[in-house]
This record gives structure tokens, sequence and C-alpha cells, in this order.
């Protein structure tokens, strides 16, 4: 999924597929639609649906809570840019109101995921290229590219944490490196830097979000070793991408 990005094609440790570039605006299409795309406004109807969706899935207080939460630490960054919505943002926020839904279920689902939960999760991920996709062919952009990189790594964290009820702490760590990271950089502007293109690191990135779904799904609840293999084969691939590009970034620290 998603990481701290420190170069135009992926990010560090592989968390982040890049499917966001970052770049000059290209900009097409006129009328009705294209002046609702850039005002945000397609994008806070695809959100607001998936608030109804899931009040009406799970009429709580807590579904009330979780909706807000999600939704303020998912677009929250990318409404304080102030920069005019893209066709690719229009994407990302749908994959955040799939991530809100799905995020609601689990809660309600605990512990582990129900298959309606699975397949809203998967939905959302395999959603994650797409809007690199459009970007591509529209316009991209430095907001786009954080709103991508935030939707992913907060829905990486929240399936992270998912997973402890059913195997344990450890599971949540796929979900915090990313924020460590960050937390970091704050600290030691050498870890900012870009890093050569990888490979690997966006097998990585792409593989994290299935593992997850995988290792708290029905299929992992009835067997245990699917579960612990999965969030294991997750924690390791992410840990050694890390890793790897830390050790990276230290050796050509300026």
């Amino acid at each position: 999924m998603t990481q701290p990005r420190t170069d135009a094609a992926g990010t560090v440790g592989g968390t982040g597929t890049g499917s966001g570039d970052a770049g000059v605006d290209t900009g097409i299409g006129t009328g009705l639609l294209n002046g609702a795309v850039r005002s945000g406004t397609v994008a806070a109807s695809l959100l607001a649906a998936s608030a109804i969706v899931s009040v009406i899935l799970n009429p709580a207080l807590v579904t009330v809570l979780a909706v807000v939460v999600v939704a303020a630490i998912g677009v929250g960054p990318r409404l304080r840019r102030g920069r005019p919505w893209t066709p690719a943002d229009t994407v990302t926020a749908c994959r955040l109101g799939l991530v809100i839904v799905c995020t609601c279920l689990i809660i309600h689902s605990q512990p582990g995921l129900t298959w309606a939960a699975v397949i809203v999760g998967s939905l959302a991920l395999a959603l994650d290229g797409l809007d690199g996709f459009v970007a591509r062919r529209t316009q991209v952009t430095e907001a786009g590219a954080g709103f991508d990189e935030t939707v992913d790594a907060l829905f990486i964290l929240i399936l992270a944490l998912a997973l402890v009820p059913l195997w344990g702490w450890w599971t949540a760590l796929p979900g915090l490196y990313y924020y460590v990271f960050r937390f970091i950089t704050a600290f030691r502007p050498q870890w900012q830097q870009k890093l050569p293109f990888s490979q690997m690191r966006k097998v990585v990135a792409a593989s994290q979000g299935f593992l997850l779904i995988t290792a708290a799904s029905p299929l992992a609840q009835a067997h245990e070793w699917i579960g612990f293999g999965a969030a294991g084969l997750a924690l390791a691939a992410l840990t050694w991408s890390f890793g790897r590009d830390i050790i990276w970034l230290e050796r050509h620290a300026r």
C-alpha cells in the first residue's frame, strides 16, 4: 500500500504502490462534470454515500464515530492542501469510501473479518492502481499523490489492527511502520531522499493489503496456519523492504 513518498514511482519500504504520481498538471475535460470533479463535489458525494451505507448496515454510535474518524484522517490532509480536485482524486475518494464501509463491517464483526468485509476490502485494494492510471492520463499532482498515500497507509493500519484480537499484538506492526517512519523523518531529514526505483518495493506494497485481509478472513479463522502465515509473510516482507530502503538512505545520507 503506501509509504512516505521519497521517489516518484514508489516510497520507502513497500507500504505504497506509487499509484499517484507527482508532476505537472495536464488537465482535461470541461463542463459541469469537470467542474463538479474539480470542486470536490463528486468526491464529497461518494464519501457521503459511504457514510450513509455504513450507518444503514450498522446503525450504532460506534459506526458514526468510525465514519467520522476514518474520513477525517483519510481526506483531511488533502483538504488542507487546498488544490482543485482531479479525476484521480475522485477515484481515491471512492477507495476511501470503501475503506469506511469496510472499517464499519470490521468493527461489527470482531474478531476477524466476515466475507462481506473481505469483499469490500478487496474492492478497495483492487482500485489502488486505478487512481494512478487515471492520473497519468488526466492530471497528475503532488496533492493527489499525497491523498493516495494517506488512504493506503490508513487502510493498512486498520487491517493490521483488526488482526490483533486474532493473532496478537505483533500483527499491528505492518500498519505502524509507515507512521513510525514519517515520525522519524521529522528528526532525520536524510530519510527524505529520493529512492531509486524498485520493482520489489512495488510488489511488497501491492501484496500487503491482500495478505492482511487473507489473515483476517473466515478461511484463516478456520485454519490458523493460514492466518499466521499470511500475517507473518506480510510483516517479514515489509520489514525487509523498509530495512533495505533505510540502509540505502543511511548510506547515501548527505
